[in-house]
């Protein structure tokens, strides 16, 4: 592994994008990709939001701590080229645009286990009008995450192994720790 100039760990792969975010505690951490830094938080309000102590809180608690996959966000379920357009036009936003984070422990899938609660459906996305995240990493600024959109688009890319899957990425999320 190679580290930048912060002494922080950067990705040997030249076909992805190598991101880091930090649950600090705070209102708001970054999510740093590359050379930029977005704003950015994951969790539902006070006390949720960016704190390590509620990573196991279903729909409310920040993205669990480890590595993630950053992919396309798969559309889909029961009937969900009806709902989706419709949930989006009621949240004011564009889920076709997001991207799914995918952690990376053992198995492809869009779920996590974190002290024996099962969580899932972990996305990183602008935020929307109600200002709200359910475990996801949000960016603050649409600006923001249309230009780390077309950063991550850029990528060559891999393929996630034993599937045709391809990731863009990986976001390494850590715990600040005094």
């Amino acid at each position: 592994m190679i580290l930048a100039r912060d002494g922080c760990p950067m990705s040997d792969n030249p076909n992805i994008a190598y991101c880091r975010f930090l649950l600090n505690g705070k209102p708001t951490s970054h999510l740093r990709c590359g050379h930029a830094s977005y704003e950015a938080f994951s969790g539902m309000g006070v006390p949720f939001v960016n704190s390590p102590q509620y990573q196991s809180v279903e729909k409310k608690g920040a993205i669990p701590a480890g590595r993630y996959f950053i992919v396309d966000r798969q559309s889909g379920g029961h009937l969900g080229w009806i709902k989706e357009p419709i949930q989006d036009f009621i949240a004011g936003t564009d889920r076709g645009e997001w991207f799914a984070l995918y952690r990376d422990d053992g198995e492809v899938d869009d779920q996590t286990t974190i002290d024996n609660i099962r969580r899932g459906a972990f996305r990183l996305h602008p935020v929307g009008p109600r200002g709200i995240s359910q475990g996801c990493i949000t960016l603050n600024s649409q600006v923001g995450f249309d230009e780390l959109k077309k950063y991550l688009r850029s990528q060559r890319g891999e393929t996630l192994p034993g599937t045709n899957l391809k990731y863009y990425g990986v976001i390494d999320v850590s715990v600040f720790s005094e």
